[in-house]
């Protein structure tokens, strides 16, 4: 019987460090301005431009789990061997063909985490030829990566699968 894993082949919207300090700065400001600051001495321009930054940190830190990363290709891992389609890119991977499978495990999306489409899990495969395949993907829902996980501890990948769970992951892979 030939157990498959399915899923998208994404890129996740990277933010500008130097965007990102400035904006907890004034972030942090705003927060202080509006419940801090003695009310009397406001005024009433910087009251509402501290609400406008604190608003939009508020998106920032939690609407954020609500856009949707873009998919930029399909990924196919079954006991056959390992097919995908990125950027217009064909590729079928035989099990004799593949050298290692490394996974970096985050965790899997649902409301309980910070996203519901599916945290940032990385892909690296490695063919016997030496070319790797670096691929950032989505595992959706505990089944999807109780999927993965049955295929990856099969008897034709276990000698080649490897993986790290992040730090801050919240489940066990």
């Amino acid at each position: 019987m030939t157990q498959e894993f399915e899923t998208e082949i994404v890129k996740t919207k990277e933010f500008n460090k130097i965007f990102m300090i400035i904006f907890i700065i004034l972030y942090s400001i705003s927060g202080f301005y509006i419940f801090m600051y003695d009310k009397e001495d406001q005024n009433i321009y910087l009251k509402y431009l501290a609400l406008a930054i604190y608003a939009s940190g508020i998106y920032f830190l939690f609407g954020q789990s609500f856009l949707r990363p873009k998919k930029i290709g399909k990924l196919k891992i079954s006991t056959q061997g390992i097919e995908f389609n990125k950027n217009e890119e064909n590729k079928n991977i035989s099990l004799n063909e593949l050298e290692n499978i490394y996974l970096k495990y985050m965790d899997y999306g649902s409301w309980t985490t910070h996203s519901i489409f599916g945290n940032k899990n990385y892909l690296t495969i490695t063919e016997k030829s030496g070319k790797k395949y670096d691929f950032e993907i989505l595992i959706r829902n505990k089944n999807s990566k109780n999927e993965l996980k049955r295929i990856l501890n099969s008897p034709e990948f276990y000698e080649k699968f490897d993986f790290m769970k992040d730090g801050n992951s919240r489940t066990e892979f």
